[in-house]
């Protein structure tokens, strides 16, 4: 990939205020409702995301794969302000990828939303043609159903 960029963020402005957006993002159950790229068939792990450290897991289905599930690592977790997970193979170290999802009140009824898809220290070179997993019109359209779901919550 040389000098190329490995990671990609997108930005949206949600009509709800942080702490709203930063439930429903620590809840996996709703993370199907957000995947755009069709690889998340529903959470394993019950209940919400709750600290640094944590391990939830998610169903997934790819071409690569077929059905697999995904353990994701939480590296960040500070409420109404930062949440994100590196996936992992189940029983197996993060493989150098990340999610993160970074909320900032722009007033009490409205948060602009960052999310970054890093895959800058991913490890296993013989994967990397298979990265990003999502590209940025993707990510932009899992902000779009983050605003929409969180509208008709």
């Amino acid at each position: 990939m040389g000098s190329e960029s490995r990671n990609i963020t997108v930005t949206r402005l949600i009509e709800a205020p942080a702490s709203r957006v930063f439930a429903y993002l620590a809840d996996p159950a709703n993370h199907q409702a957000l995947d755009t790229s069709g690889m998340i068939r529903g959470a394993a792990s019950p209940g919400p995301i709750t600290h640094v450290g944590q391990v939830f897991v998610m169903n997934m289905n790819n071409a690569i794969k077929g059905d697999h599930q995904v353990a994701n690592h939480v590296i960040a977790f500070e409420p109404n302000n930062i949440i994100g997970w590196a996936p992992a193979e189940p029983g197996h170290p993060p493989a150098g990828h990340t999610y993160t999802w970074h909320l900032k009140p722009t007033d009490d009824h409205h948060t602009t939303v960052a999310q970054t898809h890093d895959w800058s220290a991913f490890t296993h070179t013989d994967m990397l043609s298979h990265l990003p997993v999502v590209n940025h019109e993707q990510l932009q359209a899992s902000l779009d159903k983050l605003a929409d779901n969180i509208r008709a919550s």
